[in-house]
């Protein structure tokens, strides 16, 4: 189980780390994107799905809200690529993982969840972070991604909450949240390729293997955290322990590796943020 637990934090900041060596390399971000969800339906229907099941997608119950998840992926994944080479690893992965506040939110306003004052001490926390992280002082040179980790955390909020619904309304066991996923791969698939086709864009060797191999951390990331979540009969405790280890990991990887140079607001931004991540998993 603790393999899988370090499995799940680690493969997510290797997904962010092949988007800043793919720009030294001058791969096409939204290129590579795109076939990183070819290679994610292809390992999917290894570890996920037959693929009997993946050409009956259109016939299922939630097939629209797989396309509305699906193209918040396609979205969010290419914001998440700029938001690492212009402003750094650790500032995307904080902004993708703050983002829990949104399906906590989504739970007590539309399903009726009690919320306490811890819960909303945290989603206050949460939104303070974001605020340190995105609305810099007049001091600290503008940049036009500035507001890139706001757009992440609201789209993948947006997502995360759009597959709680999902799961609650439409799934009667917890194996079809895989099938679901994968299915919103294959939707940022085509989507994807639309784009490409419609931009003429011309497509590289080079740009189809960083796709392909951008799929295997992705994937496994996947398959590693539904694997941890089913390992436990507490999952409250272990997602707070795998969504700060991924930001710490992220912090280390981007401070040693990188030579990322960290403000002291989004340090204090990264603190509230792991405060609040604690206080939202045990109210």
């Amino acid at each position: 189980m603790i393999l899988s637990i370090v499995l799940a934090i680690t493969f997510p900041v290797v997904s962010v780390l092949l988007f800043k060596e793919f720009d030294k390399r001058n791969i096409d971000t939204l290129t590579a994107i795109v076939f990183n969800y070819l290679g994610a339906i292809i390992l999917g229907m290894f570890l996920f799905v037959s693929p009997i099941q993946l050409v009956q997608i259109h016939s299922q119950e939630w097939f629209w809200s797989s396309v509305l998840v699906g193209g918040l992926f396609l979205l969010n994944f290419f914001l998440i690529a700029k938001t690492a080479i212009n402003q750094g690893v650790s500032i995307a992965t904080f902004a993708n993982k703050i983002s829990l506040v949104f399906p906590v939110v989504f739970t007590v306003l539309y399903f009726g969840e009690p919320a306490g004052i811890l819960k909303l001490a945290g989603v206050l926390l949460a939104l303070y972070s974001i605020y340190l992280l995105t609305v810099k002082s007049s001091s600290l040179p503008k940049t036009p991604f500035g507001l890139f980790p706001l757009f992440i955390f609201l789209f993948t909020g947006i997502a995360e909450s759009a597959i709680n619904f999902t799961q609650k309304v439409y799934f009667t066991q917890d194996s079809e949240i895989s099938y679901f996923v994968i299915a919103c791969f294959s939707v940022s698939f085509v989507l994807g390729s639309g784009f490409l086709f419609f931009q003429k864009k011309m497509i590289k060797r080079k740009e189809v293997a960083a796709g392909l191999l951008l799929s295997i951390p992705n994937t496994f990331g996947l398959y590693f955290f539904i694997k941890s979540l089913k390992n436990v009969t507490d999952t409250s405790a272990l997602l707070p322990i795998i969504n700060i280890g991924t930001l710490l990991m992220a912090i280390l990887v981007g401070v040693f590796l990188y030579q990322e140079k960290l403000s002291k607001r989004i340090w204090w931004g990264i603190l509230i943020a792991i405060f609040s991540i604690l206080i939202l998993t045990i109210s």
